[in-house]
């Protein structure tokens, strides 16, 4: 109980002072005010947040979002994926039992109406489809493990058939783990995937601790074993499969894209068309730095391929319903052509021999492209998507001669250090570069933490360069996480200093 006192005490500091910080922020005399109340309350406030992200035992990562509550909107803006945004279910997609995101996913989850016992499901970050048939209900994707429940629910507003089939479109998290809910609701279907997602559930569990790090997951939610993961019953391995279900047809067709096991769903009797993770309504995920290779060219020819089918209403994983068939083959169409452009002019750079970087640094689309409304940079940017084509038809080398065997990071550091003038000089050097170039002061931000990331200075260097990043309009969702991941850790570092 007295844990529970004081972590309302701090908790409620914690508001008083961020709120005093805005209010005082307003005027002249409050700015005053604020300067000489600004050390004891700063460390107060400080103690405060500590202590509230000790007692809920929450991480580092979460100290700093509620050190700088303005990080999070930045996060949201991309991370929502179309939909809307849930914390608790972004940072925790693996977890089946966690109570807060089970309810918040719930809480937003609606259903839309495509057409005649069609609908598309659309929770926070992904959707799932769902049709009704003669012989019961078809459900593509079954989100997130802790959207389980809501799906559920959202199943038996609009239907009191059986579920009949589930087909995965690819083995994402955040497509194939609500499943779980769906057995415990008493529903026996049949799961359909490819055959590539079971290697990729495979490497779920064989790389567990590397996927909870690039996906800022926590690592005992990640599947530990085959138990944890529900697994489709039936697979296929050519590049279409044909359903009769309910005297309906169900085309899956297979083309490596976001994933090498991924597939859209064609249901030529009704003209409707479930995407998948190929078209998102922006510039899609296909240059992640932190994951395995994705497939642009092949991404490309599935959209062709969506395009040539006509569809009249376009049921995505991520974002809203389109129901008019030349705006479909319009944004299918953008899209397509966006890859094969991205494609052409990597492979026409290396065939030049031009240095990596430069090919990258130098990408940019035609005008045409790169104002279209579903090519915004949200997630990644046309820069990574470039890097992603590099890197399947190259090696690991850059280009640069140093970089083939390099010196060890730190010593490379610590000499930039030296050449510096030393470990002081370089802090302030960098916080003047930090108004003028924000890109270019990361780098001697980086040089000064690996050359001493126990210097207090340099740990507070590291977290005010890469909020400035992660608040910069240029800054993709992906590169804010790696950049929250950074300030975390020098975070961590000044509490451990503490303490």
């Amino acid at each position: 109980m007295s844990r529970l006192f004081t972590w309302l005490r701090y908790a409620a500091l914690a508001l008083i002072f961020t709120a005093l910080g805005l209010l005082l922020g307003r005027s002249d005399s409050g700015a005053q005010l604020a300067g000489a109340l600004g050390d004891s309350a700063s460390r107060l406030k400080s103690r405060a947040l500590e202590t509230v992200v000790a007692a809920a035992d929450l991480d580092t990562r979460a100290l700093v979002l509620m050190e700088n509550p303005e990080l999070m909107k930045r996060v949201s803006e991309g991370g929502a994926f179309g939909g809307q945004f849930s914390r608790h279910a972004a940072q925790n997609m693996f977890a089946d039992d966690h109570e807060h995101a089970i309810a918040d996913v719930r809480d937003k989850t609606v259903v839309e109406a495509a057409g005649p016992r069609s609908w598309l499901i659309r929770m926070p970050i992904v959707n799932a489809v769902l049709f009704e048939t003669d012989a019961g209900l078809v459900l593509v994707d079954t989100g997130m493990a802790p959207a389980g429940p809501a799906l559920v629910q959202a199943i038996k507003s609009v239907s009191d058939k059986p579920l009949h089939t589930v087909i995965y479109t690819h083995g994402h998290v955040d497509h194939a783990y609500g499943t779980w809910a769906l057995l415990e609701a008493g529903w026996t279907p049949e799961i359909i995937a490819h055959q590539k997602l079971v290697d990729r559930f495979e490497r779920y569990i064989r790389l567990r601790g590397s996927f909870a790090k690039y996906m800022t997951q926590p690592e005992p939610q990640l599947p530990a074993s085959r138990d944890d993961l529900v697994w489709p019953t039936r697979t296929f391995s050519g590049d279409e499969l044909s359903l009769e279900i309910g005297g309906e047809t169900f085309v899956l067709k297979h083309f490596p894209g976001e994933t090498d096991d991924q597939l859209f769903v064609w249901l030529p009797g009704r003209k409707m068309l479930a995407s998948a993770d190929y078209y998102q309504g922006f510039l899609p995920n296909v240059g992640n730095g932190k994951r395995v290779q994705r497939y642009v060219q092949e991404w490309a020819q599935a959209l062709r391929a969506m395009q040539a089918l006509e569809p009249a209403v376009l049921l995505p994983a991520h974002g809203g319903l389109i129901t008019e068939p030349q705006q479909i083959q319009e944004n299918l169409g953008v899209l397509a052509e966006a890859f094969e452009y991205l494609e052409a002019y990597t492979v026409a750079e290396l065939n030049k021999g031009t240095r990596k970087d430069l090919i990258f640094q130098h990408a940019q689309l035609p005008e045409h492209l790169a104002q279209h409304p579903t090519l915004g940079v949200q997630y990644v940017s046309v820069k990574d998507v470039v890097k992603m084509i590099l890197k399947r038809y190259t090696g690991w080398w850059d280009d640069i001669p140093s970089h083939w065997s390099p010196a060890p990071l730190e010593r490379q550091a610590q000499a930039v250090v030296e050449l510096g003038g030393g470990l002081e000089a370089l802090v302030a050097y960098t916080r003047a570069l930090l108004s003028e170039d924000v890109v270019l002061a990361s780098h001697f931000a980086d040089w000064a933490f690996y050359a001493a990331p126990g210097d207090a200075a340099v740990q507070q260097l590291v977290i005010d360069v890469y909020r400035q990043r992660i608040l910069d309009p240029a800054s993709n969702t992906q590169e804010i996480l790696a950049y929250l991941d950074q300030m975390a850790l020098a975070r961590g570092l000044q509490q451990a200093s503490a303490n």
